[in-house]
């Protein structure tokens, strides 16, 4: 009987014999103290365009790769340019006052009133929409865009 007992009494030191165990003796996944907080999921991003906030339908903001990326139609509408999308070779064209901007999912390279432009990141197509950087196509309409991170929203404040 008492190798018996001496077992219980060394597997339960060893953290083994699972109905044997004492709680108080068990290590736990971390103290307290150490534990994370659960943090608040943060609200969907919101694009404000000239103090009106852009409807993305159910295609909402997408950050990729650190970039922030919007359906291209409604950006664009919001400020007020003309849009144009190829379907066969799958271009965006938007044209507002003097300035016309064209972009192809996939590609870095935009055309700025026919000049060639390299963007840090490429149109993408997602759920069968057409995704464009934000601030790359708002800058090439004349636009500031402004990040506000405490209210989780990007200001874009058009020129005319």
């Amino acid at each position: 009987m008492k190798v018996l007992a001496l077992t219980i009494t060394i597997l339960a030191a060893l953290g083994q014999g699972a109905s044997n165990q004492n709680p108080a003796t068990q290590p736990s996944a971390a103290p307290a103290s150490k534990q994370k907080p659960q943090t608040p999921a943060k609200p969907a991003m919101k694009v404000i365009v000239d103090d009106k906030e852009v409807n993305f339908g159910d295609n909402g903001v997408r950050t990729i790769g650190g970039r922030t990326f919007v359906p291209f139609r409604a950006l664009f509408e919001a400020m007020g340019a003309e849009v144009d999308y190829d379907l066969v070779h799958k271009k965006v064209t938007a044209t507002k006052d003097n300035n016309e901007i064209e972009l192809t999912v996939g590609d870095l390279i935009a055309r700025k009133n026919g000049a060639e432009i390299t963007m840090e990141a490429a149109p993408q197509i997602l759920n069968k929409t057409t995704y464009v950087p934000l601030r790359f196509v708002a800058e090439s309409l004349n636009a500031d865009v402004n990040f506000d991170g405490a209210n989780n929203k990007i200001v874009i404040i058009t020129k005319s």
